[in-house]
C-alpha cells in the first residue's frame, strides 16, 4: 500500500508493490509493531499512514486490527464526497468534466482535512454507484446490472479495510431507497441486512437477509406487517429494529439475540406529539430515527424558503420516544453527544465525551446547494447535479447555524450523495 500527498487534498492510495524502505523499519520486532498500532488506533488516519511504511508494518498493522482481542476506539466521523473540478469561467466546456469514478474525497471532521482514496475497482464492481447508507464504517453501494432498476446490485464495502461484501439479488423486487446492518461484519459473519423499498418504483416496505444463511435470492425475505410508507429505520437494544412511518408512527420488529430468529413484530403505535413542536412557515422537511445515549430519538429538518436563492433558512426539532406513555418528548438540549445527518441518510449520535473535539448540544449535517452564479452552472451544460456545500453546524439551544466546513469545489449529487461515516479499520 502506498500513500501520496496532492496539493489541497491528502490522497489515501493503495498498491499491491511492497514501498521502499529503509532496512531497520523492516527489521523491528512485531512486539514492538504491536505496540506502536496500539498507540495509533485512536485514528485511522495513523493507522493507514502505517500500513504504508513496508509490508511488516502492514502485516502488524492488519494482525492487530484483525485480532480477537482488538478493541475500536471512538472515531471522529469523515464525510464522504464525490467533488470535481471548478471550471475557470473564462473556458470553455465542450464535454462534461471528466467524473473520477475511481475514487471519492472523505472531509475529515477532527483533521479539518480532505482525503481522497482510490476505490478498489473491479469488473464486478466498479464504486460509482449510489450510496445507500453507512452502517459500523461499512458502505452500502448500490449499482445497477442492467439498465433495468429491478437488476441492481447491493455490495458492502468498507474503505479503511478494502473489505467488500455483494449482497444477493433480490429479483423481481422494488429498488433499495435505504440500507442498515445490525452489527459489524468486520467482527461478527452473522448480521443482519435490513432495506426499505423505494416507494417511488414499487409498494412500499421493508425486507431483511441474515448473512451466514445462505447466498441465494430466497434468504431476502419482506418484514411481516412492513405495509406502511417509511422515512427511516434503526437497530436498537440488541437486535430490535425501529421503523419510523411518514404519519410519525413506530413499528418495532424483535430480531432477537440467537442468530436465526425470525423477526416478530412488538409494537405498532402511533405516539402522541404536542402540535407546537412542529409548526411554523416551514417546507421541505426532512426526518431521521438515530439511536442516543441508549434513546431513541426523532429529528425533523424544516427549511424555510428564502425565494430564488436555493439556499435557506434551517431548524432543526429533536423529540425523545417514550414508549410507557407512548408519546414523542421535545428535547431541548442534547447532553454529552452531538448528532450527524444528512439527507436521505441515515443519522448517528456520537459521544462529545469520547470524542472532545466535538461540540455537544449541535447537530453537524452536511448540506449541498446549487449556486446563485447562474453562469458557472451553464458550463457544465446539465450534464450532471453540480452543487456546492460543505458542513454545518446547528446548536439547539440557540438555534444559531455556523459554517464548519465549505468546500471549495463543485460537488457532484446525480452519482454520489453525501454520506457520514465513522472510520473502521
Amino acid at each position: 500500500m502506498a500513500m501520496a500527498c496532492s496539493t489541497g487534498r491528502r490522497r489515501l492510495t493503495y498498491s499491491s508493490t511492497t514501498p521502499t524502505t529503509t532496512k531497520w523499519a523492516d527489521e523491528l520486532p512485531p512486539e514492538l509493531l504491536g505496540l506502536i498500532v496500539k498507540k495509533l488506533s485512536s485514528n485511522v488516519v495513523d493507522i493507514i499512514r502505517f500500513e504504508a511504511v513496508c509490508s511488516s508494518w502492514n502485516r502488524a498493522a492488519r494482525l492487530y486490527t484483525s485480532a480477537p482481542y482488538y478493541t475500536k476506539l471512538p472515531q471522529y466521523p469523515w464525510l464522504m464526497l464525490l467533488i470535481l473540478p471548478i471550471l475557470d469561467k473564462w473556458s470553455w466546456c465542450p464535454k462534461p468534466p471528466r467524473i473520477d469514478h475511481e475514487s471519492r474525497c472523505f472531509f475529515s471532521l477532527a483533521e479539518n482535512k480532505v482525503y481522497k482514496m482510490d476505490w478498489k475497482a473491479s469488473q464486478d464492481f466498479h464504486g460509482y454507484g449510489e450510496c445507500l447508507g453507512s452502517s459500523h464504517g461499512w458502505l452500502a453501494i448500490r449499482e445497477f446490472k442492467t439498465m433495468k432498476l429491478s437488476q441492481e446490485i447491493v455490495h458492502l464495502f468498507n474503505p479503511i479495510s478494502r473489505q467488500r461484501l455483494t449482497l444477493p439479488l433480490r429479483p423481481g423486487k422494488a429498488s433499495t431507497a435505504k440500507v442498515v446492518l445490525s452489527s459489524d461484519p468486520s467482527c461478527n459473519n452473522n448480521f443482519v441486512v435490513v432495506v426499505i423499498y423505494d416507494i417511488s418504483l414499487g409498494p412500499p416496505g421493508i425486507a431483511f437477509y441474515q448473512h451466514g444463511r445462505g447466498g441465494n435470492a430466497a434468504a431476502w425475505t419482506d418484514l411481516e406487517g412492513s405495509h406502511d410508507h417509511y422515512s427511516d429505520i434503526v437497530f436498537h437494544n440488541n437486535g430490535q429494529l425501529f421503523a419510523l412511518s411518514t404519519n410519525h408512527s413506530i413499528q418495532v420488529w424483535d430480531f432477537g439475540d440467537t442468530y436465526n430468529n425470525y423477526p416478530t413484530k412488538i409494537m405498532d403505535f402511533q405516539p402522541s406529539m404536542n402540535p407546537n413542536v412542529l409548526d411554523g412557515p416551514m417546507t421541505h422537511h426532512k426526518k431521521w430515527l438515530v439511536e442516543s445515549m441508549g434513546e431513541i430519538l426523532f429529528v425533523e429538518r424544516q427549511w424555510l424558503w428564502l425565494g430564488s436563492d436555493t439556499k435557506g433558512a434551517v431548524d432543526f426539532y429533536v423529540c425523545k420516544l417514550n414508549i410507557a406513555a407512548k408519546k414523542w418528548e421535545k428535547v431541548e438540549c442534547l447532553r454529552g453527544c452531538a448528532l450527524f445527518l444528512v439527507r436521505n441518510q441515515s443519522a448517528m449520535s456520537l459521544s462529545t465525551r469520547e470524542l472532545p473535539n466535538l461540540e455537544e448540544n449541535s447537530i453537524y449535517y452536511a448540506e449541498t446547494y446549487q449556486e446563485g452564479d447562474l453562469y458557472k452552472r451553464k458550463l457544465h451544460r446539465g450534464w450532471s447535479e453540480i452543487r456546492v456545500g460543505g458542513v454545518f453546524k446547528f446548536n439547539l439551544e440557540t438555534k444559531v447555524v455556523k459554517p464548519y466546513y465549505i468546500t471549495r469545489e463543485h460537488v457532484d449529487t446525480s452519482y454520489s450523495k453525501p454520506v457520514w461515516i465513522v472510520p473502521s479499520p
